[in-house]
């Protein structure tokens, strides 16, 4: 019985050092190179709390940016991967920007044997088919473009606002399978299936006749429709719900709009909606060639934006509908996107070898992973004072010089940026 029992404990003793091991074995990694770093955990490294969903990357992140507050850049560990966090502008602009052929990669996990579609896609391929596939997708990113669909989105808006505008002036007004309702002089109508109808008929409008047949062109179609489901329609969310609780902006923002259907005529050209600096410190230029981010930034972001909006005093609901279809053409927000980034942490993976210019001096190998915490950068007070504060004067011509570069990260930097970044903002 008792030899048993010492066996039982001799095996669980070994079992439990194998697996310490097995869980530990690469985390002296960043202490046999000097490199500033934080504790791991067996097996989870640094990501135990994302792992059981305790918080998430980008909150995680914003942690460890605080930990190794001091330096430059530190190390992680992504589970048994060590990854290095980059912490300072500079060494951010120096791998995206000026040594980027050493990081041309974005670190995304994605086999294309496995995933053929979503491998395929611009966020994923690597190297010179990144390349090349960046070069096809570019000219459709063009002014011209962007102007012409901008007239054809214009066309579909005043469609529905005269729609809605009979909805409030005549109590009969119904539409086939469209809910309203009216309680007094409220007016309740069901958003998602009125601009899931919207939404067809821009589509139909400003894609007609296009046809999409290539394999690739599939995949990056089928990207940019995700990317629109889970970026620009939250950001827009979020927008809105920001507008709402601070009346002031909102108020400013409303004037000049009004100022400027009037100057115009009632009509939204593609110069005046550039032409608003205030809705530019609020909401930046619009980028509307992704047809299918269009279907669904407009599809989900308006059952959210009536809400909040309707609450306020200072906006009718027809003004409020004007104001809603300019920032329906809007997929990125400038303020609203530093407050919550569409992603808070971009990756680059090593395909040279290079190495870090700060100390202590960290090589990088083909293969590895840098992390940049852009929600935590976004955050830090020594680059946006009162950062949870919502002030859109931050982006004024005033005021945007004093932003440092590299510390405003919404679409991305350097070549792999977001593909309509210069179209997106007007800087």
């Amino acid at each position: 019985m008792l030899e048993s029992l010492w066996v039982w404990t001799l095996a669980t003793g070994l079992i439990s050092i194998i697996g310490y091991l097995l869980g530990t074995w690469t985390h002296d990694h960043f202490s046999k190179k000097n490199v500033p770093h934080l504790k791991p955990v067996p097996f989870f490294g640094n990501m135990g709390s994302v792992a059981f969903r305790i918080v998430s990357l980008p909150e995680s992140l914003v942690d460890w940016y605080n930990r190794l507050k001091g330096h430059k850049y530190g190390g992680v560990y992504e589970f048994l991967n060590p990854i290095i966090l980059l912490r300072d502008p500079e060494l951010i602009k120096m791998v995206t920007v000026k040594d980027f052929e050493h990081f041309v990669d974005r670190g995304v996990r994605i086999s294309e044997e496995v995933e053929p579609l979503f491998g395929k896609g611009l966020f994923s391929l690597k190297g010179q088919r990144w390349k090349d596939m960046r070069s096809t997708l570019s000219p459709a990113f063009t002014s011209s473009k962007m102007k012409n669909m901008f007239v054809l989105i214009t066309e579909c808006g005043k469609q529905l606002t005269d729609f809605l505008e009979k909805c409030i002036n005549d109590k009969n007004m119904t539409i086939e399978g469209c809910k309203i309702e009216r309680e007094g002089n409220i007016l309740a109508v069901e958003m998602k299936d009125l601009f899931t109808r919207y939404t067809n008929d821009v589509i139909a409008t400003s894609a007609f006749g296009i046809k999409w047949e290539d394999d690739d062109i599939t995949a990056q179609v089928a990207l940019f429709f995700l990317a629109g489901f889970d970026t620009a329609s939250s950001l827009l969310s979020f927008a809105s719900q920001l507008l709402a609780m601070h009346p002031d902006i909102q108020s400013r923002l409303q004037d000049e709009i009004d100022q400027t259907l009037k100057v115009d005529g009632g009509n939204l050209t593609y110069e005046a909606v550039h032409g608003m600096k205030y809705l530019d410190m609020v909401v930046s230029a619009p980028h509307i060639n992704i047809l299918f981010t269009i279907y669904l930034l407009i599809n989900n972001f308006l059952d959210y934006v009536i809400f909040p909006f309707h609450k306020s005093p200072l906006v009718s609901l027809y003004n409020l509908l004007k104001a809603i279809f300019v920032l329906s053409l809007v997929i990125y927000v400038t303020e609203t996107l530093r407050i919550y980034p569409p992603i808070g942490i971009l990756e680059r993976r090593c395909v040279q070898t290079y190495t870090l210019p700060a100390e202590p001096h960290y090589t990088l190998n083909p293969g590895d992973f840098v992390y940049i915490p852009v929600y935590a950068l976004h955050h830090d007070p020594d680059y946006f004072p009162d950062p949870e504060k919502f002030d859109p004067e931050r982006f004024s011509d005033e005021n945007k010089g004093s932003i440092k570069a590299c510390t405003y990260l919404p679409f991305g930097s350097g070549p792999r940026n977001c593909i309509g970044k210069k179209y997106l903002l007007s800087v």
